[in-house]
């Protein structure tokens, strides 16, 4: 191989090792990396509405990674945040995700998914509504990623959401 060519090999691997957050958060990217103590009083949210939010990872783990979802009109965004210290009362946001569009009949959903039947709290979904057990037409999905505190897009294929309460 040639040097320039291990070269650039090499730089392109480094790219997708340490690819930033962001790459969903769209208009509200500036999100990424601030602290807050409350989940509904985030500098920059002011008029969004909560949605759902909940603790994604074991409570046995040292640090807590949540999801906390706001909606202001057609437009959803997810955060996943991340407490590091459990006797801090402060939380940084890793990643965001905004989708824009979700129209009547459809919404997001950020707990309770599964794939292939097998729980994974840390995929987020968007699909149809249903009062059926599980909701499975999934139109789109993504997955916050613990090791590289980012979200990436999945296929649907195999997602689905449990209709809690039903």
């Amino acid at each position: 191989m040639k040097p320039i060519y291990f070269i650039l090999a090499f730089q392109l691997a480094l790219t997708g090792l340490f690819a930033q957050p962001g790459k969903y958060a769209g208009t509200k990217k500036s999100l990424i990396g601030k602290i807050f103590t409350d989940s509904r009083n985030i500098t920059g949210l002011q008029g969004w509405e909560f949605r759902e939010g909940s603790v994604v990872n074991p409570l046995t783990d040292p640090e807590m990674i949540t999801v906390d979802v706001f909606q202001k009109g057609s437009t959803v965004i997810v955060l996943y945040s991340i407490k590091e210290d459990t006797l801090s009362d402060e939380y940084r946001i890793a990643d965001v995700l905004e989708i824009k569009g979700v129209t009547k009949g459809w919404e997001i959903r950020s707990s309770f998914c599964r794939r292939n039947g097998a729980e994974d709290a840390y995929i987020t979904v968007w699909g149809r509504q249903t009062q059926n057990e599980f909701m499975k037409l999934i139109k789109k999905a993504w997955r916050f990623n613990p090791d590289k505190r980012r979200i990436e897009a999945i296929p649907i294929k195999g997602i689905d959401c449990e209709n809690i309460g039903c």
